[in-house]
């Protein structure tokens, strides 16, 4: 397995690879969308590559302010193998390269899974916040 940077031509197959994987789909989970973040300067779009196909990905966004990592998800069958670890791993390093100090990370409430890892690999739950979200359309 290899971790690289996604470039533009990836974004179907991430967009698939998503929907595939059980990710929650949402308004921004379009090829489009993935596209545009690719090419932002303060975005890196990982991808866990083995035999040639996706098998994990992950966003990771630096605002200015905090690093903020998205989109992790791993190919089902390719679980609790450490795809996920080497990504957060990857991101970590990218982030210490642009000057982040500090790192939220969004995790659905009913993926207890993904609760548990994120704890596992050093960022518990911070119980003062909750998000508050809208969509502002196309």
């Amino acid at each position: 397995m290899t971790i690289q940077r996604a470039t533009v031509d990836d974004a179907d197959a991430l967009v698939a690879f998503w929907a595939a994987a059980g990710a929650s789909m949402g308004t921004t989970d379009n090829a489009d969308c993935v596209r545009a973040v690719i090419v932002y300067s303060r975005a890196v779009m990982l991808l866990a590559i083995d035999d040639g196909r996706i098998v994990g990905s992950l966003l990771g966004t630096f605002d200015g302010w905090r690093g903020h990592m998205y989109r992790l998800a791993v190919e089902p069958s390719q679980r609790r193998r450490g795809i996920a670890t080497a990504l957060v791993g990857q991101m970590e390093k990218s982030f210490r390269e642009w000057g982040v100090r500090r790192v939220n990370v969004l995790v659905e409430r009913d993926r207890p899974w993904a609760t548990a890892f994120w704890t596992s690999v050093g960022y518990p739950r911070d119980e003062r916040m909750d998000r508050h979200v809208t969509s502002l359309g196309a």
